[in-house]
C-alpha cells in the first residue's frame, strides 16, 4: 500500500486525493482509522502524524520523518516500503526455510524417547543375559544415546537461561550501550554493522541533500524517536563535533560502524559530493544486506541437515553394533 501511495504522488496526485483513492484496497476493517487518519491531515498535522495514526512500523516512520525535512514524501514511502517489505520477507523465508529443521528435531527427539523408553531396556536385558561387559564401548555407547535427551534437555535450558539473562542485562543499557554487546555477538555482527551504517548513511544523505550543514544534519537526527541508537549516537556526534572533532575522527572508534564509511565521508567531502556518495553508499549496503542473508541461510541450513543426519545415522549405530557384539558372544 505505501509502494503504491508513493507512486501515486510521483505521479502528481495530491496526497489527500491519492489516500483516497488508495482507501478502496484498505481492508474494511481499516475504513475508520483511516478516515480518522485523513481528518489529521485536513486539520494541518504531519504525515507522519497520520501514519502513527495507522500505527505504521518504525522502518517507514524513519523515512515519512526525514521527507518532512527534505519534502520528497514519495520517495519516503517508496524507499520505507521497500525496506520494510525485504525485512517482512526475510522473517517469512527464515521461518521457511527454519521450519523443516525444526520439525526433524521433534522427530528425532521422539524417536529418541521411544529408543530410550523401549529399545535400550531390552538390550540391558540381552546385556545382563549374555553377562557382557559393561565397560564395553557398546553398552556405554547405548548408556550415552539413553542420557541424550537428558542432555539435550539440559544444555537447551542453560542456554536459555543464559539469553534470558543476557537480554534482562541488555535492557538495563542505554541503547549505545547495547549496541556495543550486541556486535560482538560472531552471528549477528556483520549484520548489524551493516545495518547501522545503512541507516546512517541514508539518513545523513537525505539531510545533507536537503541543504543541512552535518552539524545541524545530526541535531536533526537527534529528533527521530524511530531508531533509538542512531538518536542516541547523533547525540554523541554532535557534542565531538561541536568540539571541533572532525566526522572522519568521531567515527575513527566506532565498532557499530563500517570502516568504509570514514572513506566514504572523507572522499565525499574531498570531492563536494558527500550527499550523493552517502546516497550511492546506502544502496550498496542495502544490496549487501540482502546478499549476506541469503549467503547466512545457505550456510546454516546444510549445518543444520549435517547435525540432524549425523544423530539419526548415531541411532542406527546404536542399534546394530550391539547386536553384532551379542552375535559373537553366542
Amino acid at each position: 500500500m505505501l509502494k503504491i501511495l508513493g507512486e501515486l504522488l510521483q505521479k502528481g496526485y495530491p496526497l489527500i486525493q491519492a489516500i483516497e483513492f488508495l482507501s478502496i484496497q484498505f481492508p474494511k476493517e481499516l475504513n475508520d482509522s483511516v478516515n480518522h487518519a485523513k481528518l489529521l491531515l485536513i486539520e494541518g498535522n504531519s504525515f507522519v502524524d497520520f501514519a502513527k495514526e495507522l500505527i505504521l512500523h518504525p522502518d517507514v516512520l524513519v523515512y515519512l520523518y526525514y521527507a518532512e525535512k527534505h519534502g520528497d514524501l514519495s520517495f519516503a514511502l517508496r524507499e520505507g516500503s521497500f525496506m520494510l517489505t525485504k525485512k517482512i520477507q526475510h522473517r517469512n523465508y527464515l521461518r521457511k526455510i527454519m521450519g523443516y529443521p525444526v520439525f526433524l528435531i521433534t522427530i528425532l527427539l521422539l524417536i529418541l524417547t521411544v529408543f530410550r523408553s523401549f529399545v535400550i531396556p531390552q538390550y540391558e536385558i540381552l546385556f545382563s543375559t549374555f553377562q557382557s561387559n559393561q565397560n564395553s564401548f557398546s553398552y556405554i555407547y547405548l548408556q550415552f544415546i539413553k542420557s541424550l535427551p537428558s542432555i539435550m534437555f539440559i544444555c537447551v535450558f542453560i542456554i536459555g537461561l543464559i539469553v534470558i539473562g543476557f537480554f534482562i542485562t541488555l535492557k538495563k543499557l542505554n541503547p549505545i550501550e547495547r549496541m556495543e554487546k550486541l556486535v560482538q555477538i560472531p552471528l549477528l555482527k556483520k549484520y548489524l554493522i551493516m545495518m547501522n551504517t545503512y541507516e546512517f548513511s541514508m539518513q545523513l544523505s537525505i539531510l545533507l541533500h536537503a541543504g543541512f550543514p552535518i552539524i545541524d544534519a545530526l541535531k536533526t537526527m537527534q529528533n527521530n524517536d524511530s531508531r533509538t541508537f542512531i538518536k542516541e549516537k547523533a547525540v554523541v556526534m554532535y557534542k565531538q563535533i561541536s568540539n571541533g572533532n572532525s566526522m572522519q575522527q568521531v567515527l575513527m572508534n566506532e565498532c557499530a560502524f563500517h570502516k568504509d564509511l570514514i572513506f566514504v565521508i572523507d572522499h565525499g567531502m574531498n570531492n563536494s559530493t558527500l550527499e550523493k556518495e552517502l546516497s550511492d553508499y546506502a544502496d550498496y549496503l542495502k544490496n549487501s544486506i540482502e546478499d549476506y542473508f541469503q549467503r547466512s541461510i545457505k550456510t546454516i541450513q546444510p549445518i543444520i541437515f549435517i547435525l540432524i543426519s549425523s544423530s539419526i545415522l548415531s541411532l542406527y549405530i546404536a542399534i546394530l553394533f550391539p547386536m553384532f557384539q551379542l552375535m559373537n558372544n553366542i
